[in-house]
């Protein structure tokens, strides 16, 4: 039985549409990837990276200068997540490198990141005045706060238990000069702008455990440090110019004869 003749199969010209294809969406992959990458803020890495190093090493010849962070540009004004996550490790870091660990926390919020520090650790029983064995601590915190653009309350609690002194005739009082004396040594020991900073006790209220055990009123003793989630924007101390004073007219000479009035 004779074969068949094989038809001549005609050649497809436009195969190569195929590659040019695939070549395009790879090229607007990459492209897609490329503003992405852009659109992180990589000065506030750079700048929370350096405050890691400032913070955890020795070495004298690392020297830190303050870095003007700037605004993102998708969300003016607030920290991105990945700046937020930056900052939380770099407090955990803290927190395990230091011996008093188990007297520190970080805690995310939805008003930013707290460390949140327990009182005995900072402070002997019914005193204000910072432990010299916190002061390490409190350096490296500033060290770390200062690399930043957030703005950052210090608020200080105490427990449900009554403390009338001299000194300290209410929680309120204790706690409040508590924050104050944290606040102080935070600006002493790092370039703060004291315009982002603020302090302020509230005493045995917003407890996080119950007061009713031993255990629990020391967890409401506290300070606590926020770092927030916007950004210091300084407010303009120039305002408008004082109007002059109206001019005085001077009196006009009496005419001779003429009634005084």
């Amino acid at each position: 039985m004779a074969k068949k003749p094989r038809h001549e199969e005609h050649e497809n010209l436009e195969r190569w549409l195929v590659s040019y294809a695939d070549f395009i969406t790879l090229l607007f992959a990459f492209f897609v990837m490329l503003y992405a990458i852009a659109s992180v803020n990589t000065g506030k890495f750079r700048v929370l990276s350096n405050a890691i190093v400032a913070a955890f090493t020795h070495k004298k010849q690392i020297r830190l200068t303050h870095v003007i962070i700037p605004k993102d540009m998708s969300t003016p004004g607030k920290a991105t997540p990945q700046v937020q996550s930056v900052m939380i490790r770099a407090l955990e870091l803290l927190v395990q490198k230091s011996s008093e660990k188990g007297d520190m926390k970080v805690v995310q919020t939805k008003e930013g990141i707290v460390l949140r520090i327990q009182s005995r650790f900072l402070f002997a029983s019914g005193h204000a005045r910072v432990r010299r064995k916190a002061v390490p601590v409190l350096r490296k915190i500033a060290a770390l706060l200062a690399r930043t653009n957030h703005e950052i309350r210090v608020h200080g609690y105490t427990d449900n238990q009554p403390i009338r002194t001299s000194r300290y005739p209410s929680n309120w009082a204790l706690s409040t000069m508590r924050a104050v004396n944290v606040l102080t040594r935070l600006l002493e020991y790092g370039s703060i702008d004291p315009g982002r900073m603020g302090a302020a006790g509230f005493g045995k209220f917003r407890p996080i455990a119950s007061n009713l055990t031993p255990e629990g009123r020391e967890k409401n003793r506290r300070v606590e440090i926020l770092i927030m989630n916007r950004e210091y924007v300084p407010h303009s101390s120039t305002g408008p110019a004082p109007s002059a004073p109206p001019r005085r007219t001077p009196p006009s000479p009496a005419l001779p004869g003429a009634p005084r009035i």
